[in-house]
């Protein structure tokens, strides 16, 4: 399961490219997260009818 979370993993001096992979990883952490409870919420749907 994806974490609630996204925390900060960036230090102070992070370069550009550094700034952008990590901000990459996680929009995939969340877009995943967002599919996972999708996913959940199409079952309970499924489950009620």
């Amino acid at each position: 399961m994806v974490p609630r979370i996204i925390r900060n993993k960036l230090p102070a001096n992070a370069t550009t490219g550094e700034t952008i992979t990590v901000l990459m990883q996680q929009r995939l952490r969340a877009r995943r997260g967002n599919e996972e409870r999708r996913d959940r919420k199409a079952i309970d749907d499924d489950e009620v009818d």
